[in-house]
């Protein structure tokens, strides 16, 4: 290398000039394409150079995985020595991918900067001049990698391995003081590689935690339509993160194709919202914590906040058997519109849908004849259908497809994100506790968001619903509020008078509850 010309030499001992003259494969366009850095590459590029302990974290297709070949491909490339380079995949199919990738690389070399090998194998690149590696292997392969000497490993997609501690082991066995780089998009809770990210980020291991959330990357973007008017949730998000109209639009977009849930766990915002399984918490409990708890009413009747004058509110219903001790309840939740605080629910396993119809008409005349949104799903659409008769106006309907509402696996992400991005995000100051006590009962069962063992749902549902309501902009529910993020002043002068109206407050007052 020392017979290059300067301006070449130069180009070789820089790995960012050196990474951008390598060539890829267009996975879109399957065509060869120039190695153009995204800002997610060139952050970790910093990293590699410096650190020998990596852990990775990230989205969906943001090019993490080939940048570290580029870089481990370089550093063989440049060593003097006999120096290997391993990458461990998690299936065959991708073990032979990251090979080809690295073929590319040296295929595709400029003609000046073309060395010979001396062994180009089905998983092995070999330097003739100095006998440097890069090779590839598949984690619990045969022949595997219980017994090899590195100098650098890269674990790709370490979260999908059967066995994680066992590649763990051998890797740092082999490897002693040189460079690991574990990457993953999520796979669940509980594992190596989700303790490995809890303990880097809280600085209980050696590990550098490298996260890249979905926006770090400047193509998941789109264009967005005329019609399209961010709700209040995705307007919170925009300013948390710092996202523009267009990626907000490509978040909808997606969460359409994908569903909620899948979206999340594939495309992370946070480091939080990357792990979800079986038992975790669906809300923050911290946040959940911070609401003050109200003790209003009978079991049935928890009103929070009498109406205000001038003010609006939505109603949302989640329709139950109402057969007794053993059937799901059915509930009944208001919420203001300029608050987004709860002033009432109606919660009750005994009341048959054939009278529902008329508790609701009730809170629906009291509350000042808001839009109700209904889950018409079992008996939703019967007292859908009687609300009708009862001349019930506002009643939701899509407005795609003027059709009444069904939670569905498309629309039931969408009511859950909805109420948890308000009650995570500190919105809610006050509100009931039996209502906030079911809410911290609400789990991931197999990556869904559900009641704990002989726990109930129902009211979270309810709620959910009036905040899907919300931020459904095309109902023209809003009123003029102050912000995206909800003026704190006039949250706690809300809260204030919710808790200075609450009728049958514990310390005294009617323990039957209800209306007179």
């Amino acid at each position: 290398m020392s017979k290059l010309p300067a301006k070449i030499q130069g180009v070789v001992e820089d790995p960012k000039q050196f990474i951008s003259r390598l060539k890829i494969m267009h996975k879109q366009k399957q065509r060869l394409t120039d190695f153009s850095m995204n800002k997610p590459q060139e952050d970790l590029l910093e990293v590699l150079k410096t650190e020998n302990r990596i852990i990775i974290l990230k989205a969906r297709q943001m090019g993490i995985s080939t940048l570290t070949r580029g870089y481990h491909f370089w550093k063989a490339y440049t060593s003097p020595e006999p120096t290997q380079y391993a990458v461990i995949s998690h299936t065959r199919a991708s073990a032979e991918e990251l090979h080809r990738m690295e073929k590319t690389f040296y295929e595709n070399l400029p003609s000046m900067l073309r060395k010979p090998l001396s062994r180009a194998s089905a998983n092995t690149l070999t330097f003739k001049d100095s006998g440097a590696s890069v090779k590839t292997y598949t984690a619990g392969g045969k022949g595997g990698t219980r017994s090899f000497a590195m100098n650098a490993v890269h674990l790709s997609e370490f979260a999908f391995y059967e066995d994680q501690d066992e590649v763990m082991a051998t890797v740092m066995a082999a490897v002693g003081d040189g460079q690991i780089v574990i990457e993953s998009t999520p796979n669940r809770t509980g594992d190596r590689f989700h303790q490995l990210v809890k303990d880097a980020a809280e600085g209980k291991n050696e590990w550098t935690l490298v996260f890249f959330p979905w926006f770090a990357n400047p193509i998941y973007t789109r264009v967005a339509q005329d019609w399209y008017k961010p709700g209040d949730m995705e307007t919170r998000i925009a300013l948390e993160h710092g996202l523009t109209r267009n990626q907000l639009y490509w978040r909808m977009q997606q969460q359409k194709s994908l569903g909620g849930e899948k979206f999340i766990r594939e495309y992370p915002a946070t480091i939080m919202e990357a792990f979800r399984s079986t038992g975790v918490n669906f809300f923050d409990l911290e946040a959940l914590d911070e609401i003050q708890d109200l003790e209003c009413g009978s079991r049935e009747h928890r009103q929070i906040s009498a109406p205000i004058e001038g003010e609006a509110y939505v109603i949302g219903v989640d329709v139950g058997a109402g057969a007794g001790s053993k059937s799901d309840y059915s509930a009944v939740s208001v919420v203001s519109v300029s608050t987004r605080q709860p002033v009432y629910h109606f919660i009750s396993n005994s009341t048959p849908p054939a009278h529902l119809a008329e508790e609701i008409v009730k809170i629906y005349e009291r509350y000042g004849k808001p839009k109700i949104i209904v889950e018409s799903n079992g008996n939703g659409s019967w007292v859908i259908h009687r609300l009708r008769q009862l001349k019930v106006k506002g009643l939701y309907k899509d407005p795609k497809n003027q059709k009444d509402f069904r939670m569905s696996v498309r629309t039931r992400p969408l009511v859950f994100q909805a109420i948890k991005a308000v009650m995570d995000g500190g919105v809610v100051l006050a509100m009931d506790k039996l209502v906030k006590e079911e809410l911290k009962n609400i789990v991931y069962i197999r990556d869904k968001p559900q009641a704990k063992k002989g726990k109930h749902d129902d009211v979270m549902i309810s709620l959910g619903l009036c905040y899907y309501l919300l931020e459904d902009t095309s109902l023209n529910v809003h009123h003029s509020v102050r912000s995206a993020i909800m003026d704190k002043h006039i949250q706690q002068l809300r809260a204030k008078k919710a808790n200075r109206a609450c009728p049958w407050n514990i310390r005294g007052g009617n323990s039957k509850g209800g209306w007179k």
